[in-house]
């Protein structure tokens, strides 16, 4: 039994060590980004990140930083928008070269859209209410799409759209999900809100508790779940969620951010079907704060400690770069994944 296991432990270490070897991660030069008047890289986070396909990237971040690439990364031009210079821009969706949504976390809440690739910027929703912080948005299509925030008065904020971006709306409280005394929603990587697959979207919590919410009725009505995952503090919880198996399964990830050198139970997969059957994951990760489907089986996940690949209903994490990212994004049209993080930094995956 002994030799059992050694063969067995050897095997896995040969598996890590060629996919380790197989997956980098590349720091894009920075000599070769365009920076506008204002943007001081060494004092930017990112955590928005939006990659339309192989040669279109949107990023955006602290201190009303934004930055578009569309020759894959090779170059990028930096912008701080002017009069949200104090705005910290935690979500992006973009639909092609010209046309791009930002989300503010903070105080006052920000949604901009730009239809000439940045050019211009149109401020098309703000809420001065401090109650309101903003934490992660996504779209089925062009047209509609969703934002969830912070519980208001016990209830989780949900914004929808149908033209855009250009108009959001609130939902009535009868349709939004309650929260928990303590519960709220981080705003880490802009992907704890994920819609597809038809009416389907989905978000998961943090702080007291560590759900997944569900809907499968473009937010009409919700199923909830409580969820293995560290939680019980402001700083534990759900940070990301991706779909697998065309939505009939949510990979959720994340962990404690104050705490993150400590492996902790940081990932569980949820199955919707049962409302409440949770698959258990590896109970020893790091913090991650965001997690994107790779391949069809296959996560990459990021976080403060270093960059992950794991595979679907399997438990093994497998690291392939100690470089910290906030969020990680694959192309929606397109197989290149691009990071980014801290102090103006961007990567991309090289495979």
């Amino acid at each position: 039994m002994k030799t059992l296991r050694l063969c067995v432990s050897a095997f896995i270490l040969f598996i890590a060590f060629n996919v380790s070897a197989q997956y980098k991660i590349e720091i894009l030069d920075s000599n070769t980004f365009h920076l506008g008047q204002g943007v001081i890289l060494s004092k930017t986070s990112f955590r928005g990140l939006s990659v339309v396909d192989d040669k279109i990237i949107w990023v955006s971040g602290s201190k009303g930083t934004i930055a578009r690439s569309i020759d894959g990364g090779k170059t990028f031009s930096f912008q701080q928008l002017k009069g949200y210079e104090k705005s910290d821009f935690r979500d992006i969706e973009a639909f092609d070269e010209k046309r791009a949504i930002i989300m503010s976390s903070g105080t006052p809440a920000y949604i901009l859209k730009t239809i000439d690739g940045g050019q211009t910027w149109k401020e098309v929703y703000k809420n001065t209410d401090t109650a309101y912080f903003l934490d992660a948005m996504d779209f089925w299509n062009d047209k509609k799409g969703m934002l969830v925030g912070d519980p208001i008065n016990g209830h989780f904020l949900l914004l929808q759209t149908n033209d855009g971006g250009e108009t959001w709306q609130q939902l009535d409280t009868n349709k939004t999900p309650k929260a928990f005394p303590g519960e709220a929603v981080f705003a880490a990587s802009g992907t704890s809100l994920r819609c597809g697959f038809d009416s389907i979207v989905a978000f998961g919590s943090g702080g007291k508790v560590a759900r997944i919410f569900y809907s499968n009725t473009y937010g009409n009505s919700w199923i909830n779940s409580s969820t293995e995952i560290i939680q019980g503090k402001s700083s534990q919880g759900i940070f990301s969620i991706v779909f697998e198996n065309d939505g009939k399964m949510i990979r959720a990830i994340g962990g404690d951010y104050l705490n993150d050198s400590s492996k902790f139970k940081s990932t569980i997969l949820f199955e919707p079907s049962k409302s409440k059957s949770l698959v258990s994951g590896d109970d020893a990760t790091n913090y991650k704060s965001c997690i994107e489907k790779h391949y069809s089986t296959q996560q990459i996940s990021c976080g403060t400690k270093g960059v992950d690949l794991n595979e679907y209903k399997k438990p093994n994490y497998i690291q392939i770069s100690k470089e910290s990212f906030n969020v990680v994004r694959k192309a929606k049209n397109g197989k290149a994944v691009f990071l980014a993080g801290s102090k103006g930094k961007i990567g991309k995956l090289i495979y």
